[in-house]
Order: structure tokens, then C-alpha cells, then sequence
């Protein structure tokens, strides 16, 4: 594993993480991390692909993990759009890579609804995303309708002004954002439109461009991200693409739980991680 950074559309320097196959292949692999999640999380899957023979990169979010060359407080105007322009540039920086590799994306929940935030997916030949979902709080169980609007709607906003950013450790979810990553989870979340309200200022959709193959998976006891939200997702948000849904009960694997992140646990390796090898024909 190597460890860099490469520079985004405003010079910030970007934490990237490349892991190197012994016996290389023909494909590379971009994981676009859910909010909040550091890429740290997601090095034992990394791992276990570029064991497989895959190129591997991971990277952190402006703000998030070791993508922290500034102060949280003075990202306060960069949010989900930065974010985008962050993966699009590890994206270019794959493809020159290995420019005759076939690229392919792993996006975990809102690394997987971002795709179409900027003209990125141009540089991958399929996706996997694993609890994306079309975010507006009313599709999920009334539970989590109740704790997000709470949430986001007042404990965002106190806690943005008072401190300068949003302490999303202190409610479980994460690292802390930028005042405006914060608020655009906000947004995601509460607004009817979700991830469509930040591409209205768009000249281009691109998420209609996006027309890959594309596995959506669902799992049965994530709370983050229902069936329905993820349904909404496919049918459409990536109306144009050939999307496959995967709908993943625990107890058909043998697993009391599953939820929004044990995917990617180590210990799942040799039960769900084979559903990625089929996916990607690695």
C-alpha cells in the first residue's frame, strides 16, 4: 500500500491510499466513501481485491481523515459539489494510471448517490454501490424520520454556528464536516429533491449521461438506507443506466446483522465479498 496525495480542482491536496497487486490484472478499483467515513475503513476490502490481482484506490473527502492539510472551520464553504470535483480528480488520476486498465467504482452510500454530481462516471465501465439511496427522509421507517429531522434540522444548524462545523461524532456519525458539508447532508436528507437539488445550477445532467452497467444493493436491516429509498434510486435517479438490484437479507447468509456497514467488515469477507468478484468477473 502507498500512500500520496493528489491535488483536487483548487490545489487541496487529496489523502489517497493505492494498493498494488502482486500479480496484477486488467482492472482498477475506485472506492467513493459514504459520508463522514474515513478510507481507513475501507482498506481491508481493498485489500482483499488487490489480492485478487485489481488496482485499488481509496481516498478521504476534503475534511474527512487524513484530507485534513486545513482546519475543519476553514472548509466552512466546501461541501458535497468539492466533494465531487475530489473524486472526480482521483478518478482522472486511476484512469492515467493504468489508462488501459477497465476502471471500475465501490460507493458506499453517498459515494454511490454522487455519481452524477460532476462528469466523473465518465471514467468507469461499471458501478457497485452498497446503501445508496435516494435520501429524502420520508421514505425510510418512522424511527429514523423522526431522529433525522431532529437531527439536521435543529442540531445542525446550533451546532454549526456555535462551533463552526458540525461534531458528527457526537451523534454517532463519523468525522466532524465543514459547515457546509454538514448542510448539504441537511439538504440530502430533508429536501423532497435529495441529491437532485444540487444539480439544478448544472449546464449538463449528468445523470442522465450515466447509462453503465450498475448493481444496487439494498440490505434488509439498514437503517440509512431502506429498500424503498434504494428502489427510488435505480428507477429514477439512474433511470438511464442498466441497473441491477440486489436486495440482501442477513438471515439468507446466515448473519444476525448486516446494517449499513458490516459489508465491508472483514469478518464477511469469505460470505458477502464474493458478490463484488461476480459483479466485477475479478
Amino acid at each position: 500500500m502507498q500512500a500520496y496525495t493528489v491535488k483536487s480542482f483548487d490545489n487541496y491536496p487529496i489523502s489517497v491510499h493505492e494498493f498494488i497487486p502482486d500479480s496484477p490484472i486488467d482492472k482498477t478499483i475506485v472506492f467513493a466513501p459514504a459520508v463522514a467515513v474515513p478510507q481507513k475503513f475501507y482498506f481491508n476490502m481493498a485489500t482483499y481485491l488487490s489480492e485478487s490481482g485489481c488496482h485499488v484506490f481509496t481516498f478521504d473527502y476534503r475534511g474527512i481523515g487524513s484530507s485534513t492539510s486545513q482546519r475543519i472551520q476553514s472548509l466552512k464553504d466546501h461541501g458535497f459539489l468539492s466533494w465531487a470535483q475530489d473524486f472526480k480528480a482521483v478518478s482522472i488520476y486511476a484512469k492515467k494510471q493504468y489508462t488501459a486498465n477497465i476502471q471500475y467504482l465501490i460507493g458506499h452510500s453517498y459515494g454511490g448517490n454522487s455519481i452524477g454530481f460532476s462528469d466523473a462516471y465518465q471514467y468507469y465501465e461499471k458501478y457497485l454501490t452498497i446503501g445508496s439511496q435516494y435520501g429524502f427522509y420520508k421514505h425510510f421507517s418512522t424511527k429514523m424520520r423522526i431522529l433525522i429531522y431532529i437531527n439536521f434540522n435543529f442540531f445542525v444548524p446550533i451546532t454549526t454556528r456555535i462551533l463552526g462545523y458540525y461534531p458528527s461524532a457526537w451523534f454517532g456519525l463519523g468525522a466532524p464536516l465543514s459547515t457546509k458539508a454538514a448542510k448539504d447532508w441537511s439538504t440530502l436528507l430533508l429536501h423532497p429533491d435529495s441529491m437532485l437539488h444540487f444539480t439544478k445550477k448544472q449546464t449538463e445532467p449528468y445523470y442522465e449521461h450515466i447509462k453503465k452497467p450498475m448493481l444496487l444493493i439494498s440490505i434488509d436491516d439498514d437503517l440509512f438506507a431502506p429498500k424503498k429509498s434504494v428502489d427510488i434510486l435505480g428507477d429514477h435517479i439512474y433511470k438511464n443506466a442498466t441497473v441491477i438490484r440486489k436486495h440482501i437479507r442477513p438471515s439468507d447468509y446466515n448473519l444476525k446483522t448486516i446494517g449499513h456497514f458490516d459489508f465491508f467488515r472483514r469478518k464477511n469477507q469469505d460470505i458477502l465479498w464474493p458478490i463484488i468478484n461476480e459483479w466485477f468477473q475479478i
